[in-house]
């Protein structure tokens, strides 16, 4: 008698507990005198009319970690610009230092890494991302964006990988640098030229 209502009650926890997780966060304020549209890639994005995204350098600065669960924020901080300039470069974009160079900024709002500590029950964990940013030269802003990332890591039952959690962050990270620089180079394409 006494383990059926542990079991329900830890169920119950379980369900509270996790039930906060299924809202949608609100996504952060976008920068003045910008209105985002949805995008085909990223969540939300805005494109100045003549910007030319192939045609200019980027400068890209720390993006700043507002929350981190499951993971120390200088250290996804690190693995995310890692990541970012790798997709940059990878696609023909010139990075630069500041300077005359167009700068790309933005904030991780949150990173959270679930199911670590129950893992052993579910075989898998998962990762959230929310970022936004903005590509700016001087005062005006050529590309603003807001992304939401999800993944889940393949099922594996036993014991964690020793770099499960570091391997699932890396590729959130390149999940929404592939959002952005697929946004910000097809523009104009259709989804079949794309």
């Amino acid at each position: 008698m006494w383990f059926t209502k542990s079991i329900s009650l830890g169920l119950m926890a379980l369900i509270i507990m996790g039930g906060g997780g299924c809202v949608p966060r609100a996504l952060p304020v976008t920068p003045a005198g910008v209105t985002l549209q949805p995008g085909r890639y990223l969540t939300n994005y805005y494109r100045a009319p003549d910007f030319v995204p192939d045609r200019v350098t980027y400068a890209l600065t720390s993006f700043t970690v507002e929350v981190a669960r499951g993971v120390a924020p200088d250290i996804f901080q690190a693995l995310f610009m890692t990541e970012l300039a790798r997709a940059f470069k990878a696609n023909g974009l010139k990075l630069a230092p500041p300077g005359d160079a167009c700068l790309v900024s933005g904030t991780v709002q949150s990173v959270r890494v679930r199911g670590t500590s129950l893992r052993f029950l579910f075989a898998r964990i998962s990762a959230d991302l929310v970022v936004s940013g903005a590509i700016t030269q001087g005062e005006q802003t050529l590309f603003a964006f807001q992304d939401r990332v999800h993944l889940t890591s393949p099922v594996n039952p036993g014991l964690a990988a020793p770099k499960e959690v570091e391997l699932l962050l890396q590729q959130a990270a390149r999940t929404f640098a592939s959002h952005l620089l697929t946004e910000l180079l097809l523009h104009g394409l259709t989804p079949e030229e794309g």
